[in-house]
């Protein structure tokens, strides 16, 4: 999680790890950013998280928390594709992904692009032991243990601030909605009636 102040930098930002599961640690971070940065809640201007892909509750739990905080406060609430923040993250050209079901990562390519790199090709669902064959670096978020040997793209930001800088670089109105991102069907169908 990041707080940004319009000035470019990010005033904070908190790595939410471990074993704890992060939806019990987004509103205490949420705290410790703005007290750290002496800001109100009511001064929030924006708050932008991730939108997927990625995991299915993760994802909702995010864009819930987010819209949740965003009225509370009365700022508007946008949604960033997971596989360009990480993207941005490490710079283009570059392979993004991000965990999918087991041994699966969603994976995007991007290239340069004005002002933030621009996807190449549609979102796919791959095997991560692939990804060691990659003839692009791989952007990947922190922590997830790609195969030896595969090109890893250097990151110079957090998630967090990727999600920033976004926010500041894009007219969020009118690019993505706080709505999951889904790239593949649910693996649950519901019934179509029957006796």
């Amino acid at each position: 999680m990041a707080l940004g102040l319009g000035t470019g930098q990010p005033a904070g930002a908190v790595l939410l790890a471990g074993p704890t599961p992060r939806n019990e640690l987004v509103m205490a971070a949420v705290d410790l950013l703005l007290r750290a940065a002496n800001v109100e809640r009511q001064q929030l201007a924006m708050v932008v998280a991730s939108r997927g892909p990625g995991s299915f509750t993760g994802i909702r739990v995010a864009l819930a928390t987010a819209q949740g905080l965003a009225l509370a406060v009365g700022a508007p609430c946008h949604g960033v594709p997971s596989l360009l923040a990480q993207a941005v993250r490490c710079g283009a050209p570059c392979l993004a992904v991000q965990p999918a079901r087991r041994g699966l990562v969603y994976a995007q390519p991007f290239g340069p692009g004005t002002p933030l790199p621009t996807p190449l090709a549609p979102i796919t669902t791959v095997p991560i032991d692939s990804l060691a064959a990659s003839e692009l670096p791989v952007a990947a978020p922190a922590g997830l243990l790609l195969p030896s040997g595969t090109p890893v793209a250097t990151a110079s930001r957090s998630t967090g601030e990727a999600l920033l800088l976004v926010g500041e670089l894009v007219a969020l109105d009118h690019a993505w909605p706080a709505i999951p991102l889904y790239a593949e069907p649910p693996a649950a169908v519901a019934a179509t009636g029957g006796t």
